[in-house]
């Protein structure tokens, strides 16, 4: 795929998933740093000059507590969504693997290493005991949607699985058919489940960091 084609696609979900956290994070009212911009390498203007700032140690958002509490009430949907990306993973794992000749097993093997590399990386990034930090809480909520990006945006996906498996015509033609379904099952599942169980998919877990979960008003 060209980067014509590729970069104004992944801007357009990049812009959506942003403006979707936006909406979100503004309803919960807990003020987290805004998410990374994406593919400013390719930009040709200079980046504006950085100023000396003395930075402090961020302090944990103060509506983390109610936060907390949309996590214990929204708990059953995000776990039930965690589940079904979980049971879509592992099935679109067992296809790939299908198309794979003897030759290309050690190079998937590789990949999979590589994944549970990163995953401990990213966990080794939240580990502790203590609260939360403001950084780690968006952290948290931005790295679903970095899943939807890779999810989405099959030829860039399917570029990967190519390169790293030395993928034939033939193997990424089938491959190609596979990813799109699995995007189809995604997206569906992220239609019918409730907004928040995508970006609350991956801090749930560590809800008892953000602290006493805040009582809903009645």
């Amino acid at each position: 795929m060209t980067s014509r084609v590729f970069i104004p696609l992944l801007t357009i979900v990049v812009f959506g998933a942003g403006y979707g956290a936006r909406i979100w994070n503004e309803h919960s009212r807990c003020p987290v740093p805004p998410a990374p911009a994406l593919l400013t390498e390719l930009s040709t203007t200079p980046a504006p000059a950085k100023v000396n700032v003395k930075t402090t140690t961020p302090e944990r958002p103060p509506n983390a507590a109610k936060l907390a509490a949309e996590i214990e009430r929204l708990r059953p949907s995000i776990e039930e969504f965690r589940k079904q990306i979980e049971k879509m993973d592992g099935e679109m794992d067992q296809k790939i693997i299908a198309l794979l000749n003897p030759e290309q097993l050690p190079k998937w093997e590789k990949m999979l290493k590589r994944r549970v590399e990163y995953a401990q990386k990213e966990e080794a990034a939240v580990a502790g005991d203590g609260l939360l930090t403001s950084e780690q809480i968006a952290s948290l909520q931005q790295r679903p949607l970095y899943k939807l990006l890779a999810v989405v945006v099959v030829p860039q996906r399917l570029e990967w699985l190519t390169n790293d498996l030395k993928l034939d015509d033939e193997q990424k033609e089938k491959a190609r058919a596979i990813l799109h379904e699995r995007r189809e099952k995604f997206l569906a599942l992220v239609d019918s489940s409730p907004p928040p169980s995508l970006s609350l998919s991956r801090l749930a877990p560590l809800a008892q960091r953000l602290g006493e979960p805040k009582k809903s008003e009645k």
